[in-house]
């Protein structure tokens, strides 16, 4: 878990030091962009932990570098606020994870694939397709089509990011 200390209290002046710390950390944070990979790293090594993330793309490290260097000069997150968002992150006490997507037992999925309108009975395991049953729906959406599809695209069960507006 990243090191968060608590903000230190704000004055209501500004001395120059203080003036010229948020210069250079503003300087430091706008170069973080251009800074080659093993300098993010490093500095992801030294803020957050020894080990960089395997996967971490450029952005990510951009800005965990950025938030890191910003909570050492002014704190991170509060102790309340480090509470709340880990209760978020947990139901029942455990960590949450995702729950699995799931149809309804006796649901009805209709699809039409080149002027043929298909219908999918959902099964209790499994679904049924023209009198068999299957254990997914890519495997009915590949007997349809001849080719491979994730069976949730194929049937429209996956969500759509953001519609086009309609013309009016």
């Amino acid at each position: 878990m990243p090191r968060l200390t608590s903000p230190r209290p704000r004055r209501r002046g500004r001395s120059s030091a203080q003036a010229q710390n948020d210069t250079e950390l503003a300087a430091r944070v706008l170069a973080l962009p251009e800074c080659p990979r093993a300098e993010l790293e490093a500095e992801w090594r030294r803020l957050w932990s020894p080990q960089v993330p395997r996967h971490a793309s450029r952005a990510l490290l951009v800005r965990a570098v950025a938030y890191g260097l910003q909570a050492e000069t002014y704190g991170g997150l509060d102790a309340a606020t480090q509470r709340i968002l880990k209760k978020a992150g947990q139901a029942n006490g455990k960590p949450s994870r995702p729950q699995p997507r799931r149809l309804s037992k006796g649901s009805k999925l209709f699809r039409e694939w080149h002027g043929e309108t298909h219908e999918v009975l959902v099964l209790e395991k499994g679904f049924a397709w023209r009198g068999e049953t299957y254990s997914s729906l890519s495997a009915i959406a590949r007997a349809i089509t001849g080719t491979n599809w994730n069976g949730w695209a194929f049937f429209g069960l996956k969500s759509v990011a953001k519609e086009a507006p309609a013309d009016a």
